[in-house]
């Protein structure tokens, strides 16, 4: 098989989408690479090339969600201009639970094997606040240097904080996720307002504008 890079991008987003489907039906421990080759119809030879171990298969799954994720809110957002900031922040946040609702059962199996693979761990924070940042610069809010940081880690926190909540949701429109989203980002407004990450002034304006 000639490795061009579309064959190589192609690899990747196949084997990173097979590694999704398969924790909804396995621990990542039991996991090997010869199920996910199997799985994505790819080489387990060329698998190997591309991938050092399971994490990096797993953040290629979720990054290129991530990525899919937010192509589909810039298409959104571009047809709703006068959407305010917090408005954007929340149809993102929500917009990524619905995504990743398919694969619940994944995301409960990584929280499990990221208490045991601190490597893991550390892979699944750092991909959630890239997730976060990225969100925030196509929303408007995502600020320079230490604000900018702290902006990213606080939506971050939100999100996290509201995981427990949408797992257990089974509800057809996530209202019962949507509405722990909104109740947390109102309480994460209130911190950044204290810490003068957001402007008290154009949180007044605009009605709940969020500028993490």
């Amino acid at each position: 098989m000639a490795e061009t890079k579309e064959t190589i991008d192609e690899a990747r987003r196949k084997a990173g989408k097979a590694v999704l489907e398969l924790l909804n039906t396995h621990d990542l421990a039991s996991m090997t690479m010869d199920q996910v080759a199997a799985e994505a119809e790819v080489e387990v030879h060329f698998l190997r090339r591309l991938f050092a171990d399971m994490s990096m298969l797993v953040d290629q799954g979720l990054r290129d969600k991530d990525d899919d994720i937010l192509f589909s809110l810039a298409e959104d957002f571009a047809e709703d201009p006068e959407a305010s900031v917090r408005e954007k922040i929340l149809e993102g946040l929500i917009a990524r639970y619905e995504a990743y609702a398919p694969y619940k059962q994944a995301i409960r199996h990584l929280n499990t094997a990221s208490c045991r693979n601190p490597i893991l761990g550390g892979m699944l924070i750092v991909r959630l606040n890239t997730a976060m940042h990225s969100l925030l610069q196509l929303a408007g809010g995502a600020g320079e240097g230490l604000v900018g940081m702290l902006r990213t880690k606080g939506l971050s926190a939100v999100a996290l904080s509201c995981q427990r909540d949408w797992i257990k949701d089974d509800t057809p429109d996530l209202a019962t996720t949507s509405r722990a989203l909104d109740k947390r980002l109102k309480q994460a407004e209130s911190l950044a307002i204290t810490f003068r990450l957001i402007p008290e002034e154009q949180e007044r304006e605009d009605h709940g504008s969020s500028q993490f």
